[in-house]
């Protein structure tokens, strides 16, 4: 008669040793990672994370322990918020983040944004757009800021006014470092584009746009860069920064090796004539222009743009496995509509009947019922 291989007594000691195994293996890998839990009022907004991992609220984003994040906001019917350097604290803390967001108001304005040198960073209250020249819109009443970057340049900065209704004009002229400045620039760019770009473990950007990312006014010295996007596997480098030096890095990033289950989603990057439009893909609200939508299934998506004073833009994209895709619509301004003249229609007056006599009705109740006594008789 053949042996069991395995006995009752064998499997609850491989059930065991499984256990402790696994029980030794967890709080490693809990220690290596923090946690930021963000909540916001209205609930369902959509948070992003360095502008490119982005869930509905409330949610919980597993990160680098000590490093430093930027967090946007957006909701249809809100003005987008976007946080400064937010910390992720020691291995296995939860950081935890409330925003309250503020109703867009009735009224925004624009702004044309170039500068002298072109082809600079921006940065508009801490929301990175892409590089100049550019137009801006969706823009609330009210006061602004500014912040512009290119290498060999210091950077810029700037509180404006926006009013409702109008287009503001700017072109700064960036300065260039001194001799003396004793400063050096980091450009980055990454293939596919939409990828976070972390400095000591500081994010510092994401390649929107096919122009490079950069970081400026670094001190001489090695600067660990790490550039990171969903689906591919984390790129790092050791940048080198001299003065007056420009340290390249063009990271051709790798996709994560399928397993079992072969990948199926793709990636939108959004982009708009004027920035700051809605986006709404299938008819869900997702953020506002210049933005990297990740994680999106393979197949045909329907896009429209939305953005006050213009004229709402629509296509239809196709999604591969694996890959990106760039869509960049130009919106159209409204044409201003006549106002119709009010046409009052009065309503005929109802034809009201004169009053019966109270005396009249008394006298013909009073014949029915004679009427109805002589009848009686007869019978």
């Amino acid at each position: 008669m053949p042996q069991r291989l395995l006995n009752p007594r064998s499997l609850f000691l491989t059930a065991i040793l499984m256990i402790a195994v696994i029980a030794c293996i967890t709080p490693v890998a809990a220690d290596s990672v923090s946690y930021i839990q963000v909540s916001s009022n209205p609930t369902e907004s959509m948070a992003c994370l360095d502008h490119y991992t982005c869930h509905l609220t409330p949610t919980t984003f597993t990160t680098t322990p000590n490093s430093y994040h930027t967090l946007t906001f957006y909701k249809d019917g809100y003005l987008s918020y976007t946080t400064q350097s937010v910390y992720a604290s020691a291995p296995n803390v939860t950081t935890n983040i409330l925003v309250t967001l503020a109703s867009i108001p009735l009224q925004t304005g624009s702004l044309d944004l170039d500068a002298s040198p072109s082809d600079a960073a921006i940065w508009l209250d801490n929301l990175y757009y892409g590089t100049t020249p550019q137009i801006i819109g969706g823009l609330s009443a009210g006061a602004h800021t500014l912040v512009l970057r290119k290498a060999g340049y210091y950077d810029y900065t700037e509180s404006f006014m926006i009013v409702a209704g109008q287009t503001t004009t700017k072109n700064p002229q960036l300065t260039p470092y001194t001799k003396n400045a004793g400063y050096g620039d980091i450009r980055i760019q990454s293939y596919p584009t939409g990828a976070a770009v972390y400095v000591n473990n500081n994010y510092m950007g994401t390649t929107i746009s096919s122009s490079a990312l950069y970081i400026t006014q670094l001190s001489p010295g090695s600067y660990p860069v790490r550039i990171s996007l969903a689906n591919y596997q984390p790129y790092t480098a050791t940048a080198i920064v001299t003065v007056g030096g420009v340290y390249d890095i063009r990271a051709n990033l790798v996709p994560v090796t399928p397993g079992p289950t072969p990948d199926i989603n793709g990636q939108i990057t959004v982009r708009s004539s004027p920035s700051g439009a809605n986006i709404y893909l299938d008819n869900a609200y997702r953020g506002i222009t210049p933005l990297t939508l990740v994680e999106i299934p393979q197949g045909s998506h329907s896009i429209i743009l939305k953005l006050n004073g213009y004229q709402d833009w629509q296509s239809s994209v196709n999604v591969a496995a694996r890959s990106s895709t760039d869509v960049s619509g130009t919106l159209a301004a409204s044409v201003p509509q006549a106002t119709p003249t009010a046409v009052v229609t009065q309503p005929a007056p109802l034809q009201t009947r004169s009053p019966i006599p109270v005396i009249t009705i008394i006298a013909a109740i009073g014949i029915c019922g004679a009427a109805a006594i002589a009848y009686k008789k007869r019978e």
